[in-house]
């Protein structure tokens, strides 16, 4: 069989399409799964509002919280019930909010201060109160 230039053309385009094809296939090959993305964390600092543990939710009138949102009231998850044990309405507080998607909840809530007239735990180097002096 005698090759002419028009077989050679013929020949070198079908190779070309046969090479393209298996590019194609190989694309829509499936990726290798990526790990999910790690939570982002932001610091805030706010009023405890309200507290629905049957929820696990903590309601905050928090400050601005910067990179994430502007300051505003909202309610957002524990995943930890446990850290709701410590706080009451009206504590200040300071807490880790974690961002994952649409996944937002608060980690490591610290009560910096309670309210006015509250009574704080007593700390264990507390002295019971000396008696008054008895009158003569």
């Amino acid at each position: 069989m005698k090759l002419n230039a028009r077989s050679g053309y013929f020949f070198m385009l079908v190779i070309a399409g046969i090479s393209l094809s298996a590019g194609l296939i190989g694309c829509n090959s499936p990726k290798p799964a990526e790990p999910p993305p790690s939570p982002s964390k932001y610091s805030m600092s706010g009023r405890v509002v309200a507290i629905d543990k049957a929820k696990q939710q903590v309601t905050v009138d928090a400050a601005d919280i910067p990179g994430f949102m502007m300051a505003m009231t909202m309610p957002y998850s524990v995943k930890n019930p446990g850290l709701l044990e410590p706080i009451s309405p009206e504590d200040q507080i300071t807490a880790d909010v974690m961002v994952n998607g649409n996944d937002v909840w608060l980690e490591n809530i610290v009560v910096v201060k309670k309210p006015d007239g509250a009574k704080t735990p007593p700390s264990k180097e507390a002295h019971p109160a000396t008696p008054p002096p008895a009158k003569h």
